[in-house]
């Protein structure tokens, strides 16, 4: 087959990000500074022409593919498993005071081993799981399976030889780099706004991740 060019962008920044709250599923628009993060991005990614654009259908994802793509026109399809990670009962709660409750929990020690080695990623997926007090949050088979399906989907409904736009979100993002190549993944994920290039061929092919400057993306380019 021919190769498909993905440009795969985490949305702006909303006020659950500000905040510093973990957002799952949970939906929320961008602030203004993830609105103009968003609109530089599309300035940045002017020169490409999308075949195609997919996005989750949580709001902040939707409207920052809308303001890449904005002057160009073209369907956003929005794929429920594109979605975040779901957090359960940990939906809304701050971030700092979660490790803080992980680290009475588990002690100091494990949760520093936590953020070292290729399997950190994992780590932090079943930590959520076990903290979470519903036990409703997604165990790392379920979120890996979820993911592999978006992107089988994604790939069965994009024209090949072409530039295809997904924007969704930062853990979901980061487990497709993870299963690519984890040593890539950096350590505090992917950042708002920022964009990952990979290449599908019949096989992946990881070119840049977390690249949030001109020069960085053009080099990709020449």
């Amino acid at each position: 087959m021919m190769t498909i060019r993905f440009y795969l962008v985490r949305h702006g920044e909303t006020p659950m990000n500000k905040a510093g709250l973990l957002q799952g599923i949970t939906d929320a628009p961008l602030t203004p500074k993830g609105e103009a993060a968003a609109d530089r991005v599309s300035a940045l990614l002017r020169p490409v022409t999308f075949s195609a654009a997919f996005s989750s259908d949580r709001r902040r994802a939707v409207e920052t593919a809308q303001r890449i793509l904005a002057p160009q026109i073209l369907p956003i399809s929005q794929l429920t498993g594109l979605r975040e990670y779901y957090f359960g009962g940990l939906e809304g709660t701050s971030g700092s005071a979660l490790m803080r409750q992980s680290v009475a929990k588990a002690g100091f020690l494990t949760m520093t081993q936590l953020w070292h080695g290729e399997d950190r990623f994992p780590k932090l997926i079943r930590n959520f799981h076990r903290m979470d007090p519903t036990g409703q949050a997604e165990t790392f088979p379920e979120l890996k399976a979820r993911v592999e399906a978006a992107f089988e989907q994604v790939i069965a409904q994009s024209p090949s030889d072409a530039n295809v736009l997904v924007v969704a979100h930062g853990v979901v993002l980061s487990m497709l780099v993870y299963l690519l190549d984890p040593k890539a993944l950096p350590l505090n994920l992917l950042k708002n706004t920022s964009v990952t290039r990979v290449d599908y061929d019949g096989e992946w092919h990881l070119l840049g991740v977390n690249l949030t400057r001109e020069r960085d993306l053009n080099a990709l380019s020449e």
